[in-house]
């Protein structure tokens, strides 16, 4: 992985490559975000359930049952992204299931 010294929010719109496209971006995806929220044109819906799974890598894998002989999903995770100046490890999802 190379070094990208502005990377990250707001750093990156200072960027002389990628700055004023990031920036473009950001704004047009605020106005979406302020006519969302306008128009209430946008409904979250959740479900919630608890699984048995394990985690393989930077995979999740979830079970049919306790018995966990048969996955039935896999979640394909990644690992944090973002350059970091200490020895900090890079966390996934996958991490925190056990």
């Amino acid at each position: 992985r190379g070094r990208y010294p502005n990377r990250g929010y707001p750093k990156i719109f200072k960027d002389e490559t990628v700055g004023e496209e990031a920036k473009k971006l950001f704004d047009d995806a605020q106005k979406m975000l302020a006519q969302f929220k306008e128009k209430k044109s946008l409904k979250m819906v959740a479900i919630l359930g608890i699984y048995p799974a394990n985690s393989q890598g930077d995979d999740i894998l979830v079970y049919k049952d306790e018995e966990r002989q048969e996955v039935t999903h896999t979640f394909y995770t990644l690992r944090q992204q973002a350059e970091k100046d200490n020895s900090d490890p890079y966390m996934a999802l996958s991490d925190f299931i056990a």
